[in-house]
């Protein structure tokens, strides 16, 4: 490892000419060599585009759970039409235009590629968006229709979307591991293949017409929370200069350990505690840690992936010392963040994630969410009767909206400025049917694809109709925002609702709705009396570790 600590090892920095120039005097635009070798993209409405670009080595054989490796360079020129393989997961997560296309491409370890949309006709270096999906870090690719980039790629901003490992394979932790690999980073391996990713993209860009000096890393879900881990990386200093992250729910009193217990709930078992569960399930017995390592490599994705389903553990990143050097919220109020302009926002209806499973399911969810916490933390919630109710309250309110703002107010400490937004909008048609806005619904409108797309709306009862008027005014609204922060690292430009910063002393919000605006304290009481709470119980926390 260098002083630095990347994370994937440096490929010899080579510098090439933008392409070599054929008969005709021009190099086509969907040809393209990068520091491992030649790519052959394709042209599509203005757009190049180049898919299966592998950013790291494959991730199996005794590359499972170790830092990602450089990929392997190669002769001639690769076929960059196709995407690459999905990594492992489970279909039946996502609707079923998702899984067809997860389907035909494929679910392998060998997953690590990105995708870059560029548009064939620009004038000097255009701004990045590197996109990381969500899917609760378990499901997802770059590469679902959802996130095709040629309508961004028109604006005049290069699109990159990239895998990560995700489950068991990209969360992982063992002491056996932690003996034997305790010269590198450990645990967060999905979080070390999105810096390897980053590293690739300030390698490479300018070959696709990006601008290394200006990437805007954004995220939802599962890849918002993904932005905020990078926001606090080392390893990722100077790596992006904006990020947005969409629809990330965190904790704010503690994030779970790869090696330490943490308090009550979903926090507390440590990564290496989750890892020895494994291993007990799957009746492993070694007399060293290299029998016990390699048994575990020699498992098959698919058994890995249907124990995660079984027992549904978070796949959040942990804490590991190394990369994620403390609980992020901690990172923030310390003001130790990476000091980059920053959009964060939740939905109304965040909750609305859980009303579709089974009712027993939700019992139990809803006991899990609120596991350790006391009716002093959740007195905010008016119907403490149920514990679906109350678990859903916590999940939606406790989770995503109090940890978006203090994020938000916790950029006070850096000089960057910060944005803090708030979607309620609700589908045209649907209003009256559901109670807000679900999360994720302005994802969709982000990449413009809805227009030709209405199966990829959020609610899943909004796919049977086209978007409206309305809803599409909606989306371009957000997605005009989004495109101004990645080229200017501000939301603000001509056509769109003025969006005050967020201050903690203003404490503006902008509102997503049929019209745009800002609110002072939005939920303030609510979400003041949240963060105390968390607060209180990190101190109390900390107090019986000192104690211990």
């Amino acid at each position: 490892m260098t002083a630095r600590i990347h994370i994937c090892v440096a490929v010899s920095l080579l510098s090439f000419a933008a392409g070599q120039l054929l008969a005709g005097g021009h190099t086509p635009p969907e040809l393209v060599r990068i520091d491992t070798g030649e790519l052959q993209g394709s042209v599509e409405e203005g757009v190049a585009v180049f898919r299966g670009i592998p950013f790291a080595a494959p991730p199996v054989g005794e590359l499972r759970w170790r830092p990602p490796q450089p990929p392997q360079a190669w002769d001639g020129v690769r076929d960059a039409t196709r995407y690459g393989h999905a990594c492992p997961q489970k279909l039946g997560a996502y609707p079923d235009w998702a899984d067809a296309h997860l389907q035909q491409a494929g679910l392998d370890e060998d997953c690590l590629f990105l995708n870059i949309w560029t548009p064939v006709k620009r004038d000097g270096l255009l701004p990045v968006m590197f996109y990381i999906h969500g899917g609760n870090m378990q499901y997802g690719s770059g590469s679902l229709p959802l996130y095709e980039g040629h309508l961004l790629a028109r604006q005049d901003v290069v699109l990159v979307t990239v895998n990560y490992r995700l489950g068991y394979l990209g969360r992982f932790a063992h002491s056996a591991m932690t003996r034997a690999q305790a010269d590198e980073p450990l645990a967060n391996y999905g979080v070390f293949d999105q810096i390897a990713a980053l590293e690739w993209v300030q390698r490479n860009i300018e070959q696709f017409g990006g601008d290394p000096n200006r990437v805007t890393i954004a995220g939802h879900s599962a890849g918002g929370v993904s932005v905020n881990i990078l926001m606090v990386t080392p390893q990722s200093e100077g790596l992006f200069h904006g990020a947005i992250a969409m629809g990330s729910g965190m904790l704010l009193d503690a994030n779970q350990h790869a090696f330490k217990e943490g308090p009550p709930g979903v926090a507390g078992p440590s990564r290496e505690a989750v890892g020895e569960e494994l291993v007990e399930y799957f009746e492993m017995e070694a007399s060293t840690d290299t029998e016990l390592l390699s048994a575990l490599r020699a498992l098959p994705p698919e058994d890995l992936v249907a124990y995660a389903e079984e027992r549904q553990v978070p796949f959040n990143p942990v804490v590991d010392d190394v990369v994620v050097v403390d609980h992020v919220a901690r990172v923030f109020e310390r003001g130790e963040q990476h000091d980059v302009p920053y959009i964060g926002g939740a939905n109304s209806w965040e909750a609305g994630q859980l009303s579709k499973l089974p009712l027993i399911a939700r019992w139990f969810i809803g006991g899990a969410m609120i596991e350790g916490l006391s009716d002093e933390d959740l007195a905010p919630f008016d119907d403490q009767w149920t514990r679906i109710g109350v678990g859903e309250r916590w999940f939606g309110e406790g989770i995503f909206l109090a940890s978006t703002r203090y994020f938000a107010k916790q950029m006070a400490n850096v000089d960057s400025p910060a944005w803090l937004y708030h979607t309620m909008y609700i589908n045209e048609r649907l209003r009256g049917e559901i109670p807000g806005s679900v999360h994720g619904l302005e994802m969709p409108y982000v990449f413009g694809n809805v227009r030709a797309h209405p199966e990829f709306q959020r609610p899943q009862e909004a796919t049977q109709w086209p978007a409206t008027e309305q809803d599409l005014a909606f989306g371009d609204t957000v997605q005009a925002y989004w495109v101004n922060f990645t080229k200017t690292g501000n939301p603000n430009g001509p056509g769109v609702p003025e969006w005050p910063e967020y201050r903690p002393d203003t404490d503006l919000t902008q509102v997503f709705d049929v019209e745009f605006a800002p609110r002072a304290g939005l939920y303030k009481e609510t979400l003041d009396y949240l963060e105390e709470r968390a607060l209180i119980r990190r101190r109390e926390f900390e107090a019986r570790q000192a104690r211990n």
